[in-house]
């Protein structure tokens, strides 16, 4: 990990951009729960939905949905209420339950321990550079005590295409009035992270959460 650290132009770093998910923070298991918790709501309110879906069948809808490939389910709360919306259609439920039932899943997804060493990764780098969050994702920063480090949070389906589409890195360049190379952009996923900066022509870092440590020794060496 050092040395792809190492293979960094840090000289011509002025903005760098984080993933979420399994960057900043390890997110095993967490969507997981949430879809649990939804089907449990869902199938609360009305009984129908608990007789038809099982997490499986939810997550087959999700999977659909996603390869119709619209611009707007890129979106992850969109896609998710669509999801929800269909459940309750195909079993005669009302749409009042969609965004009650989706503010569980919301919920869910802010019990999250965040590790020290990102907030102290974090809070080091702001000292220095710009900072974006850029996700496919809905996490909220603002619940998950993150938002203050970052300038704007970057999210696909309303500030671009999902990644690895490069839309949302090129939107912070234009924004930052910098050149591609001197962003930065840090992520876990080689299909999504690494393959929009490469499209972007920005310089990229491919690291896991339990890389930041390695990332925040090599900053403050």
């Amino acid at each position: 990990m050092t040395e792809k650290i190492k293979e960094i132009d840090w000289q011509q770093v002025k903005v760098i951009s984080f993933d979420l998910d399994d960057t900043l923070w390890d997110n095993r298991g967490v969507i997981e729960k949430c879809e649990q918790d939804l089907l449990e709501f869902l199938a609360k309110e009305h009984p129908p939905i608990g007789e038809k879906y099982d997490v499986a069948a939810m997550q087959a809808i999700s999977k659909k949905l996603i390869q119709e490939d619209r611009p707007e389910l890129d979106n992850m709360t969109v896609l998710r209420k669509e999801m929800i919306h269909q459940m309750l259609e195909q079993t005669g439920g009302g749409a009042a339950l969609i965004n009650p039932a989706f503010a569980v899943f919301y919920g869910c997804r802010s019990q999250i321990e965040i590790p020290q060493i990102t907030h102290d990764l974090l809070k080091k780098l702001k000292t220095k550079y710009s900072l974006f969050a850029t996700s496919n994702g809905n996490s909220n920063l603002y619940a998950l005590g993150l938002m203050d480090y970052f300038e704007h949070h970057f999210i696909a389906g309303i500030h671009g295409r999902a990644k690895p589409s490069p839309e949302m890195l090129h939107k912070i360049c234009e924004i930052k009035n910098i050149e591609p190379q001197q962003l930065l952009h840090i992520g876990d996923s080689y299909e999504t992270d690494i393959k929009s900066s490469i499209a972007a022509d920005c310089q990229h870092l491919e690291i896991h959460v339990n890389d930041i440590g390695k990332l925040y020794e090599w900053v403050v060496s």
